[in-house]
């Protein structure tokens, strides 16, 4: 707030400054010309002569001066602002490359600089929302064009019983897939269009991830997964729905790549007034490059989609954890699996 009335004052005093300095100027040079014109004869300023025609003479000139010099003047200070006003017609035109370089004063340099800044976010955005439909398209193409082709191939007839089954459970796997899409996408949506928590309920921390644990039983039974649980009883208030899908969405993760008989390691701490859940895996891992995209939206390590997922349960997660002022964050190596570590802030402690 300072800074604003900080700037506010600083343009006044410069905008003050100027018509001061136009008025001075406009004066000496009305008053020159006025001299000049007297000396050539071109006024008549004679001891006598009536006083109202050569204050209307002197008026029509320091009239016609001051305008002329507003002109030529205010053309230098005012371009600067023609450059951003030709800047802002381009970035409305959708070039977001566009860039401003003024130097002075010190308030157009801060100007140019916010207003670069403001581009280069707009860009972003920008590439960001190309990418985003391209990953999206492709997502839902795949297992549309998938029910198409088996669809087709059912209704040849030509199939016997056992291919025609085969081909029925690959439409009901393909469908499933494509419903589970486009809930994870209209929620993803909702979360992100989110700029502050409502709904907080007290609730033990502990129990909930207990509970999400039960809840993919299907999954891990299946896998003959082990879990090596320790964790402190922690009670908090937060968005209780919100916070479980952080937790369904990593042990789901760590499930998923875990090898047969393996075993999933969770902990939950409350540390240094902040509560710390880790989450660690026995599989692959990731390598460095990996882990820089994981949080992105539509990325998967496994490029060839033989692995079930869609891309954006990591930045599902990251989101939430962001609302609730908390972060995650991933260690892994190939071959040593991962530890993904979620840290909330003492705010929410109870």
């Amino acid at each position: 707030m300072k800074e604003h009335m900080s700037v506010r004052i600083k343009i006044t005093l410069l905008t003050t400054g100027f018509i001061f300095l136009l008025l001075v100027v406009t004066m000496f040079a009305s008053n020159a010309i006025i001299i000049f014109a007297i000396k050539n004869n071109w006024i008549s300023a004679k001891s006598g002569d009536p006083l109202t025609p050569f204050l209307f003479q002197s008026g029509i000139i320091s009239i016609i001066t001051g305008t002329a010099l507003s002109f030529f003047i205010s053309h230098f200070p005012l371009r600067p602002l023609h450059a951003l006003i030709q800047a802002i017609h381009e970035v409305s035109d959708g070039n977001y490359d566009v860039k401003i370089h003024l130097e002075h004063p010190k308030e157009f340099q801060e100007l140019s600089e916010c207003f670069n800044q403001m581009t280069e976010e707009l860009a972003g955005i920008e590439m960001f929302r190309s990418d985003f439909i391209n990953n999206f398209s492709h997502e839902f193409k795949t297992p549309i064009v998938s029910i198409l082709g088996f669809a087709k191939l059912l209704k040849s007839q030509k199939l016997d019983t056992c291919q025609s089954q085969e081909y029925l459970d690959i439409i009901i796997e393909e469908s499933r897939r494509l419903s589970e899409l486009s809930s994870t996408v209209l929620n993803l949506s909702k979360v992100e269009s989110l700029t502050f928590l409502n709904n907080k309920t007290i609730y033990s921390l502990s129990e909930q991830i207990r509970e999400s644990i039960l809840l993919l039983e299907s999954k891990w039974s299946k896998k003959q997964i082990s879990f090596d649980i320790d964790m402190d009883e922690v009670m908090i208030r937060a968005t209780e729905h919100l916070l479980k899908q952080v937790w369904m969405n990593l042990l789901d993760n760590a499930i998923k790549f875990s090898p047969v008989s393996g075993c999933i390691f969770i902990t939950l701490r409350s540390e240094n007034g902040n509560v710390i859940f880790t989450v660690k895996d026995q599989g692959t891992g990731m390598d460095d490059r990996i882990q820089k995209y994981i949080f992105d939206k539509f990325y998967q390590e496994d490029t060839s989609r033989h692995m079930e997922g869609n891309g954006l349960g990591l930045p599902l997660v990251k989101r939430i954890l962001m609302l609730h002022k908390g972060k995650i964050s991933v260690q892994s190596h190939k071959g040593n699996g991962s530890i993904f570590t979620v840290t909330l802030p003492h705010q929410l402690m109870v």
